[in-house]
């Protein structure tokens, strides 16, 4: 019976929440390295990067930009997030809009697998930056910026860029001088816009 209990609770975390992820959930996460501090603190956020749900049934799975633009597991994904915080869950506020991409989710995953996997990261944080082979290099929210933007034919949030707070260490980070007011945006921008609602956290 004890069993019983220590595996229910150990799982409960992610049944629970899983039960209420809806694909075209935005996933905001605290990660804890020397560049994700500096995002933090710049963009005055705990979060430095972000997910999104792309597959619900039977594992549920996001995807990201980090390395590359892949799918992981929503496990593997929470498993990497900062001791003692937790993952916040955002979804469009718009119930169209959620209702849309539920009905065609066949179409976003399509076009995520075409247009995005296997893309590069893009460490420069440029909204139009290009491998030597001629592909494009997305970080985690612009990759998936452009592809909501695609697939829902809306704009989502961008901005010009400041790199002004530990100016020195940015200035280190990208071996010269930060692209200031180039266009972009950081998971930040998906926290504070009003286009999303939390829905939880995990």
């Amino acid at each position: 019976m004890i069993k019983l209990i220590l595996a229910f609770v150990l799982v409960l975390p992610f049944t629970a929440l899983a039960l209420d992820l809806k694909v075209g959930d935005i996933l905001l996460q605290p990660l804890n390295c020397w560049t994700c501090k500096l995002i933090e603190e710049q963009e005055n956020s705990i979060y430095s990067h972000m997910a999104m749900v792309i597959e619900t049934e039977p594992t549920v799975k996001v995807i990201e930009s980090l390395g590359t633009v892949r799918v992981v597991t929503l496990q593997e994904f929470n498993a990497r997030t900062k001791k003692a915080h937790k993952l916040s869950v955002r979804r469009f506020r718009n119930d169209k809009i959620v209702l849309y991409i539920q009905d065609n989710k066949e179409q976003l995953i399509h076009d995520f697998t075409v247009k995005f996997e296997g893309l590069k990261f893009d460490s420069a944080f440029l909204w139009d930056n290009f491998s030597d082979d001629g592909n494009e290099k997305l970080y985690c929210s612009e990759m998936i910026t452009k592809l909501l933007e695609g697939f829902l034919g809306i704009k989502l949030p961008i901005k010009r860029m400041k790199y002004d707070k530990n100016r020195e260490l940015w200035i280190q980070h990208f071996r010269g001088n930060p692209p200031d007011g180039k266009w972009g945006n950081a998971p930040a921008d998906y926290e504070k816009s009003n286009l999303f609602h939390v829905v939880g956290e995990l």
